[in-house]
């Protein structure tokens, strides 16, 4: 029961907020970049600078631009292609290779104009945006590009990128050369970096719940914004920022941090957009004078593999969400290792689950036998329970009370069927976090699925099911199926020691878990219900097994008859359990017997006094 309130529980806060359509006209007026303000008065003087930049807002002679033209760059090597434009000199494009989206088109994590990269900051007290003018090409190579925005001979903005070989990761450089008498010293630099995440998966529902911004404070843990509805903060002494979706990301890293950040993440207007969130980020640097200012960065466009980003050690792996405490430390010391090692000679991952799930279930074996033992031992018992609650069932506290005295002196402990759940409880919930995290996964087809991080579908419906979706997983059909059949095997082992009703209440509760799984797993990832699947057959396994070679109830009685003979020192907990019993008892009895007599007069003596009355101390007489 704990465990299906908690699944519904955490299925309701998983749900999308409504979509919230603005129907403020002026709430895109931030976002905007068609206006155009005059850089200077009509008598001359500068227009006093603004924070915000526009476009097309060049300053007239501030920079050559004569004869500049836009140009698009590609630089490439065997993890990414990633295009410049000249306009800017920002990244324009990025595409991902060895990757495709769901309907096996080419991924590209950043596309065109839908992303901005613009510095901001003041120099000979006019607004200067990079967007606004078009940068020079130089030092071209195919993995590397410099452009120029030149001033004069000795002064130019320089963004230089240089990707890395076999990496997702590329460096990056903003300089300013010959500016000492244009800037002021300590002046504020801004970057506005924004960008429309690209759906990219299947289930768009699922991709959205993972798909937020995520940063690093510098000597703090990673944190996030929230991935499930509109946000923003303002943080200090920025790291890292990164725009992550469920299986990808593009960061950028500051080697000397950022000093301060203004990050947002917004849900898209229009419900029926393939962007999934609007992200931004507004970073600010501070300009130092004393000789020519360079400001080192690094951009990573890749994964969110755990290996890879763990490899870097700054972090960034806290965007794989693996789950918090125990739930992280069973998915980064067992299952994640588990699964590179069999990876590296075994090509199907249906297959690696299956050994992973083998692999569990034997660990837990012994807890397992130990289990259904302890099952059986309470079903012997059975009848000398019988024949209790025929002699005590007016007395619920007796009744508890001597069948604690029955297994205490037959050697049962009623609760050691329950450790193979306890233990398999972090087990479950690391994977219900790693298989929709894990990109190993994604895409790889197993049976008739053809994408084990997502959802499996033998039929799509013509109409959405409240709760449960537009289409039929297989695999969680066979897993609410091999649940019930589970639970029937379950029935025959444990005895009932309640009342009839209580017991029909019970299997009406069983019945109700797997249906209530086809609504709660129809949309999860087929690897995890495949788990769950091969998790239920291998326990099925087990129990014959158990029955048939581990179990032998004549034998388990003589051992339980022979326990009882045998005298039993009682610990002090059980002793303590006993007392607090036996006070119970006697003080039911008194009430029982017309103790509350005293009771009553009590009551009356106190009710002319008021409910919380004190008896008043006398005051010694300072006389002698």
């Amino acid at each position: 029961l704990l465990m299906a309130l908690l699944f519904m529980v955490y299925s309701y806060m998983l749900q999308p907020p409504p979509e919230q359509v603005n129907s403020d006209p002026t709430s895109t007026s931030q976002t905007s970049t068609n206006a155009s303000t005059p850089s200077t008065n009509p008598d001359g003087s500068p227009v006093a600078a603004t924070n915000e930049a526009t476009t097309n807002n060049q300053v007239p002679g501030l920079f050559q631009q004569d004869g500049v033209t836009e140009e698009f760059v590609d630089i490439e090597n065997d993890k990414v292609k990633i295009t410049l434009s000249s306009k800017g000199g920002r990244v324009y494009k990025v595409l991902v290779k060895d990757y495709l989206t769901f309907d096996k088109r080419p991924l590209i994590l950043m596309d065109g104009d839908d992303n901005r990269f613009n510095y901001e900051f003041f120099l000979n007290n006019y607004a200067v945006s990079t967007q606004d003018y078009v940068f020079k090409v130089e030092n071209k190579t195919p993995n590397s590009v410099t452009f120029r925005l030149y001033k004069d001979d000795q002064s130019y903005i320089e963004q230089v990128y240089n990707l890395k070989d076999a990496d997702y990761r590329m460096d990056y450089d903003f300089n300013l050369v010959g500016f000492q008498t244009g800037i002021l010293d300590e002046s504020t630099i801004s970057l506005d970096w924004k960008t429309d995440l690209i759906k990219q998966e299947k289930s768009i529902k699922s991709e959205q719940y993972t798909t937020g911004v995520y940063y690093k404070e510098t000597d703090t843990k990673p944190s996030y914004l929230s991935e499930t509805a509109d946000d923003e903060e303002e943080v200090e002494r920025l790291d890292w920022v990164a725009f992550k979706q469920q299986f990808f990301n593009s960061t950028l890293i500051a080697k000397n941090n950022f000093k301060r950040g203004d990050l947002a993440i917004r849900q898209p207007n229009n419900p029926a957009d393939t962007t999934l969130e609007k992200a931004s980020a507004k970073l600010l640097f501070v300009y130092e004078r004393s000789g020519n200012f360079e400001f080192p960065m690094q951009f990573y466009f890749g994964p969110n593999h755990y290996s890879t980003l763990k490899s870097y050690d700054n972090g960034m792996a806290k965007m794989v969400p693996l789950g918090w405490g125990i739930f992280g430390w069973v998915n980064k010391w067992m299952i994640i290792p588990l699964f590179n090692l069999f990876s590296n000679f075994i090509g199907n991952y249906g297959i690696i689950i299956l050994l992973i799930t083998l692999i569990i279930k034997l660990m837990l074996f012994p807890l397992t036998r130990k289990s259904y033992v302890s099952f059986a031992k309470m079903n012997v018992l059975k009848p000398e329970i019988e024949a209790l609650k025929e002699k005590y069932g007016k007395d619920p506290q007796r009744l508890q009370s001597e069948q604690m005295k029955l297994y205490g002196s037959a050697g049962v402990n009623p609760l050691g069927g329950c450790l193979p759940y306890l233990f398999q409880m972090p087990i479950l919930f690391a994977m219900y976090r790693f298989f929709p995290a894990s990109i190993e996964l994604r895409q790889q087809p197993f049976l008739w699925a053809d994408d084990l991080s997502t959802y499996d579908s033998i039929l799509e419906l013509p109409f959405n099911i409240p709760l449960y979706g537009d289409h039929v997983s297989l695999f969680c059909l066979l897993s609410a199926a091999s649940s019930l059949i589970y639970m029937r095997m379950n029935q025959s082992m444990t005895p009932q020691t309640g009342n009839n009703e209580l017991a029909k209440q019970m299997q009406v509760i069983q019945y109700f878990m797997p249906v209530m799984l086809l609504f709660i797993f129809n949309s999860f990832s087929a690897g995890l219900t495949f788990y769950f699947f091969l998790s239920n057959v291998i326990s099925f396994t087990q129990q014959y097994v158990i029955k048939k070679f581990f179990i032998n109830e004549d034998k388990i009685r003589q051992e339980l008859l022979n326990n009882q003979k045998k005298p039993k020192k009682q610990s002090k907990f059980q002793a303590r359990i006993e007392k607090m019993m036996r006070e119970q008892q006697e003080l039911q009895r008194q009430r029982e017997q017309g103790g509350g007599k005293g009771s009553m007069n009590g009551a009356s003596d106190n009710s002319t006094r008021g409910s919380n009355f004190t008896p008043k101390k006398k005051k010694k007489s300072r006389r002698k």
